[in-house]
């Protein structure tokens, strides 16, 4: 075997295919773009989607964005196929990032944060701790009070080990130097139903779901420093003064690694346009889920200092 000749001709057509992306990014985009979703259609990050999907032509130079769901692992499964999908553009993965970088941080996964480039978020589900409408606990002091009282009784429930929602948890718990048992659900929604049943004294889940609830379950306290679209009247931890790291969740759309930095470029102006839409900010709105626009750089900022501020917590969890 010609090695020589081997690695000559490989080299070509790396060379070629690199010739061949960079002209397609300077026609960039003449076809419907596929944004991929890991979880089931009517969730919050494929509402995200949708509402991009809305609006997507008149920021695209007409090209829609077509929203594909492809649930399982997590988000992971969708994630894996578009990091392994040309890197042309038209491929998309919109993760629920909070949940995808916790869950790298805990154990080794089938896709990571190497295997894209950043593209843009467009919004970020936030947490709230709640407790049953009968519960005798009516402020986020008064239960933070109660677990400093040694109640180790009392018990939270949030959304699986790991998970984001559990994080937030644990990082409320552990800014304030308590202790509760926990009870891992499957989902936000089995949180909420066990709260109106009573089966769990306080949970912590996405502040969104309290909407339609609001006779059934008590919201304590959003856990952010700004208010929720969804809630808007009821206060952040940090409006309380009661310590709290903030976990949360940014919507963030990825592309494969290899995607041309103009390509992201582009994608990147365009998704902040969709995100600024008065259609778009009414579908949130309507929604009750917060819209947030960040370039792509802004996005590995947060996600960097996310991982920074998160890794102890995955520790003590």
């Amino acid at each position: 075997m010609n090695f020589r000749k081997t690695l000559v001709t490989l080299a070509a057509s790396a060379t070629l295919a690199a010739t061949n992306f960079s002209a397609m990014a300077a026609d960039f985009p003449n076809r419907p773009v596929d944004l991929v979703v890991g979880y089931k259609a009517g969730g919050g990050v494929d509402t995200y989607a949708r509402a991009l999907g809305k609006v997507a032509s008149r920021h695209l130079d007409g090209q829609p964005i077509v929203v594909v769901n492809q649930p399982g692992g997590g988000g992971m499964i969708a994630g894996r196929f578009v990091a392994d999908q040309p890197p042309t553009g038209y491929s998309l993965y919109l993760s629920s990032a909070g949940s995808f970088t916790l869950r790298n941080l805990s154990k080794a996964q089938v896709v990571s944060a190497k295997d894209f480039k950043m593209v843009a978020t467009i919004g970020d589900l936030t947490a709230g701790v709640f407790v049953p409408a009968s519960s005798s606990i009516k402020t986020l002091e008064d239960l933070i009070a109660a677990l400093k009282k040694g109640d180790k009784k009392l018990r939270w429930g949030h959304t699986s080990r790991g998970n984001v929602w559990h994080i937030a948890g644990v990082g409320l718990l552990e800014a304030n130097g308590v202790k509760a048992r926990d009870i891992p659900f499957k989902g936000g929604a089995g949180v909420r139903s066990a709260l109106v049943s009573e089966q769990i004294d306080f949970g912590v889940m996405g502040a969104h779901l309290a909407r339609g609830f609001e006779e059934e379950v008590r919201l304590l306290a959003v856990l952010n420093d700004q208010p929720h679209p969804a809630v808007p009247d009821a206060k952040t931890a940090a409006d309380l003064g009661v310590k709290f790291t903030k976990v949360s969740s940014p919507i963030v759309v990825m592309a494969p690694a290899k995607v041309d930095d103009k390509v992201i470029a582009a994608l990147s102006a365009s998704i902040l346009n969709m995100t600024a839409d008065k259609e778009y900010v009414s579908i949130m709105e309507n929604a009750g889920l917060p819209i947030l626009g960040l370039d792509a750089k802004a996005t590995v900022d947060l996600l960097d200092g996310a991982r920074g501020n998160w890794k102890s917590l995955v520790e003590a969890k």
